[in-house]
């Protein structure tokens, strides 16, 4: 998961060009977010499948990665630890960023509390 928050866009909400953050999810842009008004637009039809899937690929990929690792510097192997702890925090942040893109688009806001 690859979250590009520097591209400017014209915003078919608001209509401001300004900042957007992009989600791309294997390499493909699923959606988008205006910063000035916080419009999400997906582009993929089911985004908590295609976010399971770019776990999947990322986890398969994981003990190849790790074992070079390894070898091109061992010492960062006492870090692993920690880091290993961090890891469900940033899982668990990127499941809420594409849970608030996901309801986004569907469920708009008024005055704090979604329309039914």
């Amino acid at each position: 998961m690859k979250v590009e928050s520097d591209a400017i866009l014209t915003c078919t909400s608001c209509g401001a060009e300004g900042s957007h953050e992009l989600l791309y999810l294997s390499e493909h842009m699923c959606a988008s977010r205006c910063a000035n008004c916080g419009h999400a637009v997906v582009y993929s039809h089911n985004l908590y499948a295609d976010y399971a899937k770019d776990l999947a690929d990322r986890t398969s990929r994981l003990p190849i990665s790790l074992a070079s690792k390894v070898f091109r510097a061992p010492v960062d192997v006492l870090r692993w630890p920690f880091k290993i702890a961090r890891k469900p925090f940033g899982l668990l942040k990127e499941l809420n960023y594409v849970t608030v893109l996901e309801r986004g688009p569907r469920r708009p806001k008024v005055f704090g509390k979604s329309k039914v």
